[in-house]
């Protein structure tokens, strides 16, 4: 059964390529192929195994040659919009900080939306931006679709020693996507506190 699947992919392979060529010879001399001599393997959907193609990506590669470089790509910047079913609606959110080093120190705060605080002894500031209960990412902008709690991220910033080392957003249903990563701390949006309304 596998030979006779082989045999049907070439053929419809060869028949595929005949249409493609103009003259009588070049139909005639594609007959004469031997289908044994091509190599099934080139073909998606087959099952063998490709052989591995060697890329050169030394210049792509990051100094210690594990991952691409992002130096010299263009980061897009984009605004954050906040829709107006969505402005005003929102006053705080609760982190969990997490002490890789030590669990014991693991404490959550909530955070008022625009303010700062630092993390114990480790010269590390972060702020609390915008939240987006439904956030959403264009080739433009940062918004949230609407108010609904569908994809509830705030935007932290990140300093250590004046300097900053993130600009991201945490994410409450996805913690582990884009995540500030610190070799001793972590950061994780567990809530979110909305205006009250009276």
């Amino acid at each position: 059964m596998k030979h006779f699947l082989k045999y049907n992919l070439v053929l419809a392979l060869a028949l595929l390529v005949a249409c493609t060529y103009e003259s009588k010879e070049d139909i005639a001399s594609l007959k004469e192929t031997d289908i044994s001599k091509l190599n099934i393997s080139q073909f998606e959907g087959s099952r063998s195994k490709s052989p591995q193609v060697n890329v050169d990506l030394g210049s792509q590669m990051s100094d210690d040659g594990n991952h691409p470089s992002t130096q010299d790509a263009t980061k897009i910047q984009r605004a954050i919009v906040m829709p107006d079913e969505a402005d005003g609606k929102w006053k705080a959110v609760k982190l969990l900080i997490k002490n890789k080093t030590d669990e014991t120190s693991n404490e959550t705060k909530i955070i008022t939306l625009g303010s700062s605080f630092e993390l114990k002894d480790s010269g590390i500031k972060v702020t609390v931006g915008p939240f987006l209960p439904n956030f959403v990412m264009s080739q433009k902008a940062y918004t949230s679709s609407g108010n609904e709690l569908t994809n509830p991220a705030v935007q932290l910033i990140v300093e250590q020693d004046g300097k900053t080392i993130y600009t991201g957003w945490a994410f409450a249903k996805y913690p582990t996507m884009y995540a500030f990563e610190h070799k001793d701390f972590a950061l994780q949006l567990m809530d979110y506190i909305p205006i009250n309304v009276s």
